[in-house]
C-alpha cells in the first residue's frame, strides 16, 4: 500500500530538474543523446523522489 501524500509530491519538481540538469551536462555531440540524457536524467529524478518519500516514513 502506497504511503504517498500530496503535499510530499512537492518534493518531485526539484528531483526531476536535479536529474535533468546532472544528466544534462554530460559532454555529449549529439542532440539527440543529449536529450536522451536529459529525458533520463528526469526519469530518474522521479523515481529516486519517489524512492525517497516511499522509504523515509519507514525509516522514521
Amino acid at each position: 500500500m502506497s504511503n504517498l501524500i500530496e503535499n510530499n509530491l512537492v518534493f518531485f519538481l526539484p528531483m526531476v530538474l536535479a536529474g535533468f540538469l546532472v544528466f544534462g551536462e554530460v559532454p555529449v555531440a549529439s542532440k539527440f543523446i543529449r536529450t536522451l540524457l536529459r529525458t533520463f536524467g528526469a526519469v530518474g529524478g522521479a523515481l529516486l523522489a519517489l524512492l525517497v518519500l516511499e522509504v523515509l516514513p519507514v525509516l522514521i
